[in-house]
């Protein structure tokens, strides 16, 4: 086998990951979703049915989809010689991997607000499949207790937070933004931490957002910039993102958070992508009222039908199905392997025996604080 300038090849393919700034969510998020929920709520109140418009960055007005920058099909046919450089091996898997994902996610946001989305939401995340289905409709059906936590002021609770991430060493910033879908995100490259504005801490809430975002998202992120190639650190595959958010929800749970709201909001994903590929926004907001108050159902909805060509349709964006799978996924990898496994960097269950064969692979700096039984 020829020499592969694997050190060149990285370096190329994670700058034009970051060049093409394909987070997929910044592209996806409506920009007018605070006026379109107040209509929304102001027609179900009147007892009419009503779904919501969105509006999305600018679209080419020629071809009805996402206006991408010539160099991004410069960029294509690039990534297309890079694959025929890549060898064999581990690591040549690994950026073989990458850079089909980089592909199809273009294709994705270029799809955005059309007709094609729902079909490249499908072949970029995967499909839904019956049992899982079952199993989300279960969750939901079961009631949650009412967490008799103790409440913790927003403000003390931003300073246990920023605690945290100073006793780490973490450089990492906390914004604060208006209520979306999720409670809290982390833009790791950027070293940003999001929190809804308006959210109501508690304890247990404080903890869950540190095991979740710091000690799980960032600590990959963190791990992976140890490593010797950056593919660890952007993700060696979209495979990564059900493995990552599976581990968080499994770290919760090993450290004996109350998670059981958490459990059913990830099953309610699960339904309302179920229900949104098949029925409109209204009809799918209606549906999960009746497991979710109608500000739950409603960000439920919201994630599921954002990007859909037209929310009176059927049609879904089917990442948020990855959460409640990715549960399990870990759960039964974690039953014969240790935990340590998954914090080399961003990759997934699948790509494990890719990583453990990369030479130079350097132990993970950071792990969560996981309680011996």
């Amino acid at each position: 086998m020829s020499f592969v300038d694997y050190r060149g090849l990285d370096q190329r393919i994670g700058e034009i990951s970051i060049s093409t700034q394909l987070n997929i969510l910044f592209y996806i998020n409506p920009q007018n979703l605070l006026e379109e929920k107040k209509k929304f709520f102001e027609e179900i109140v009147k007892g009419n049915e009503y779904n919501p418009l969105f509006v999305y960055p600018s679209k080419n007005p020629l071809f009805s989809y996402f206006s991408m920058k010539p160099v991004f099909e410069t960029y294509k046919t690039e990534l297309k010689e890079l694959l025929e450089k890549v060898g064999n091996d581990s690591l040549g898997l690994l950026c073989e991997n990458k850079i089909l994902d980089i592909l199809e996610s273009i294709e994705l946001v270029k799809s955005i607000g059309t007709s094609n989305f729902t079909e490249n939401s499908k072949q970029f995340y995967g499909e839904l499949d019956n049992k899982l289905v079952k199993l989300a409709k279960k969750q939901v059906e079961e009631k949650v207790p009412i967490f008799k936590g103790n409440k913790i002021s927003f403000n003390n609770a931003i300073n246990i937070i920023k605690n945290f991430l100073k006793k780490k060493k973490l450089n990492y910033k906390l914004e604060l933004r208006d209520s979306t879908g999720s409670m809290f995100a982390v833009n790791s490259p950027e070293g940003i931490l999001y929190i809804n504005k308006d959210l109501v801490f508690n304890s247990d809430l404080v903890k869950r957002f540190i095991s979740h975002e710091i000690e799980t998202h960032i600590y990959r992120y963190e791990n992976g910039l140890t490593q010797p190639y950056s593919i660890f650190s952007q993700g060696t595959s979209k495979r990564m993102l059900e493995t990552e958010e599976g581990l968080a929800v499994n770290i919760e749970l090993l450290k004996g958070l109350e998670v059981e709201n958490s459990l059913k909001q990830y099953a309610g994903r699960v339904i309302a992508v179920h229900t949104a590929s098949k029925k409109s926004f209204f009809e799918t907001f209606n549906y999960l009222k009746e497991f979710f108050s109608e500000e739950e159902a409603f960000n439920l909805t919201l994630r599921a039908k954002r990007g859909t060509f037209k929310t009176s349709e059927a049609g879904a964006f089917t990442k948020d199905m990855l959460y409640y799978r990715g549960m399990f996924l870990i759960k039964d990898f974690l039953k014969e392997n240790p935990i340590e496994d998954l914090f080399y960097g961003k990759y997934s269950v699948e790509d494990l025996h890719l990583v453990k064969g990369v030479d130079g692979l350097k132990k993970p700096k950071f792990l969560p604080e996981i309680p011996k039984k």
